[in-house]
């Protein structure tokens, strides 16, 4: 037998959740924020994949040889990490400035929607990027 592990990295926007891992289509167990895990795989080549809600991540093909363990990442979207809590920032400060100083502006409007496309964008169109899955250099 072959050893999978994988290793979930530490992020805030998904905190919460857990990711189902997935080999050749079906679940194989899942994995928490921040977590290694170690599955036994047969030898071959599998498709790996991870999902999380209706999202996932895209499909790898990785080639597994006997009594030899082969690392995984996994983790959210490119810059998920630091765009939640910065669009969650610059929301606040929109309505901050809109609501309590009662100061209006059309381009910080501008700047707010924006900051929030990036993340509607992984969660609509680019649900089959949401999560990012690669082999590690070992």
């Amino acid at each position: 037998m072959a050893t999978l592990i994988i290793t979930r990295s530490y992020e805030y926007n998904n905190m919460a959740r857990n990711y189902g891992i997935y080999l050749d289509g079906k679940k194989i167990g899942t994995i928490a924020n921040g977590q290694t895990k170690e599955f036994d795989v047969t030898e071959g080549t599998h498709k790996i994949n991870g999902k999380i809600d209706w999202c996932k991540s895209p499909t790898i093909a990785v080639t597994f040889t006997k009594d030899k363990s082969t690392e995984i990442e996994i983790g959210g979207f490119k810059h998920g990490n630091i765009i939640m809590p910065v669009a969650l920032g610059v929301m606040s400060l929109f309505f901050l400035i809109k609501y309590v100083f009662k100061i209006e502006s059309n381009s910080y409007t501008l700047i707010a929607g924006i900051g929030f496309l990036y993340p509607l964008y992984y969660i609509t169109l680019g649900k089959n990027k949401y999560l990012a899955i690669h082999k590690k250099n070992n």
